[in-house]
């Protein structure tokens, strides 16, 4: 049997370390912003599947913290279990345009099968992306292109063995001022192998600072194919401060048994 012991200390460390970061940030913001009244509150990429349908402005900045994210997998008799903060920084370039720089400073990956079981953990990949998401002049329609790079310079079993390439693409409909829906379709290339994922969802909007939403998820991979069924929940105590809380459940065919996450996305700009 091969087992690895994480060094708890360390993770712990670095989750007070995290903690008193985001409380004071979500402290600067509120008291900047006391609520969401008169003011434009930007289109965050988290959760769900998908992106939002605008881009930041020229100057503008957002980081989007998972804390964490976890996911099961079960196949062929391997159970993968995941937990990682995914974090995000989203730049505004103007003219529609954001730039996007992402990475898992903290990964603890569990693979068991059998009486064999392994524990990694460690940094993960870099991405670098870029969104195309044009002003729209229809009240009702908005669409956004992402492009993103994966690059394998993560630790050890946290990387993958090549670049990855995905592009994406949103569509959003907002019915009226509280519904709305979601489109979502991507591809995903690294060296021969593809990858295909598509989502809808329904966002309903509770009140200026809570909001739902559901998701359909439709997955394929190597020759196999799966659909996921989710829901979340966020929050919105000032235009610069989001939460969330979301979760998805594998209802046919293969992909993640379980995904849910729990996070922060923080916004300074204009």
């Amino acid at each position: 049997m091969l087992s690895y012991r994480p060094p708890i200390a360390r993770w712990r460390a670095a989750c007070h370390a995290l903690a008193w970061l985001l409380l004071l940030g979500a402290g600067a913001a509120m008291a900047d912003d006391g609520d969401n009244s008169g003011q434009t509150v930007p289109a965050y990429d988290r959760p769900a599947f998908g992106f939002g349908t605008s881009a930041l402005p020229l100057g503008g900045f957002v980081i989007e913290q998972g804390l964490p994210t976890w996911s099961l997998y079960n196949q062929d008799g391997v159970r993968t279990s995941q937990f990682m903060t995914d974090s995000l920084l989203r730049v505004g370039l103007g003219s529609g345009l954001e730039l996007q720089v992402g990475s898992t400073p903290f990964n603890w990956l569990s693979q068991r099968a059998g009486n064999f079981s392994q524990f990694s953990n460690g940094r993960g990949d870099t991405v670098l992306s870029l969104k195309v998401a044009p002003p729209s002049s229809s009240q009702v329609w908005s669409w956004g292109m992402l492009g993103t790079v994966e690059f394998p310079d993560g630790e050890g079993d946290l990387r993958l063995p090549q670049r990855e390439y995905t592009l994406g693409v949103t569509v959003a409909q907002q019915l009226n001022e509280k519904n709305s829906l979601g489109y979502f379709a991507q591809w995903q290339r690294m060296g021969n192998q593809g990858t295909y994922q598509v989502a809808g969802n329904y966002g309903y909007a509770i009140s200026k600072t809570w909001g739902v939403y559901t998701e359909a998820v439709g997955l394929h991979q190597q020759g196999q194919s799966g659909g996921l069924l989710g829901a979340g929940i966020t929050y919105l105590p000032s235009a610069r401060l989001q939460w969330d809380i979301s979760f998805d459940r594998r209802f046919i065919g293969s992909g993640p048994v379980w995904m849910a996450g729990f996070g922060v996305a923080f916004y300074f700009g204009r």
